[in-house]
């Protein structure tokens, strides 16, 4: 092969290598165009999702306000605090709660929107609270139109001074369609709490 040739050659792999370099800068681009979208469109379903939330809980927050009012009864509701404290329950003489990621820990007022979270065009919920004494009554009514089934729950709960001088709210009473849930459900219970609120 004469130096002319090789010449030639030369040139014809450096444009090849010169192409590539181009190319992958090209696609390099272009992946990072689509993780740009790809971030935009996550951000946007999260704010979204955020939105939804906050109007489910102002639509559940006005129908308990007015299911009082069309009654003539008086509004009972629990305070702030009550509704934002751990919630937990006593266990051989022990608080168990469940926590949450970045210790977040659940509340009553997350167990309420967890049950209102299955309302649907065929599932009707319907929760009103009652103040008995130093505790704090919830009765759900969710009615099933699908499976033509009805179930009521009756919740028991007051405010409770831990011995490390923490203000949480204790389950003291689980009633489901009249019968009192045993501990060893409300056990089970807390720890499909736990699965979901760190799903």
């Amino acid at each position: 092969m004469g130096f002319q040739e090789l010449a030639g050659v030369l040139a014809r792999m450096s444009d090849v290598l010169d192409n590539q370099s181009l190319f992958r800068s090209e696609i390099r681009s272009l992946r990072d165009e689509v993780a740009a979208l790809r971030a935009e469109r996550e951000a946007e379903a999260g704010r979204q999702a955020e939105t939804v939330r906050a109007l489910r809980e102002e639509v559940a927050s006005l129908k308990r306000k007015f299911s009082g009012r069309e009654e003539g009864t008086s509004i009972d509701f629990p305070p702030a605090e009550f509704l934002s404290s751990p919630l937990v329950i006593r266990s051989g003489g022990e608080f168990l709660g469940v926590q949450g990621k970045g210790h977040k820990h659940f509340s009553l007022e997350a167990f309420v929107q967890l049950i209102e979270r299955k309302e649907s065009a065929m599932i009707t919920v319907e929760t009103s609270w009652k103040k008995q004494d130093s505790h704090w009554v919830l009765v759900v009514r969710v009615d099933d139109r699908e499976k033509g089934r009805e179930q009521n729950i009756i919740l028991v709960a007051k405010k409770t001074i831990t011995p490390s001088r923490n203000i949480v709210t204790e389950i003291i009473r689980l009633n489901i369609d009249g019968n009192d849930a045993p501990d060893a459900l409300l056990l089970t219970l807390f720890r499909q709490l736990k699965t979901v609120f760190n799903g």
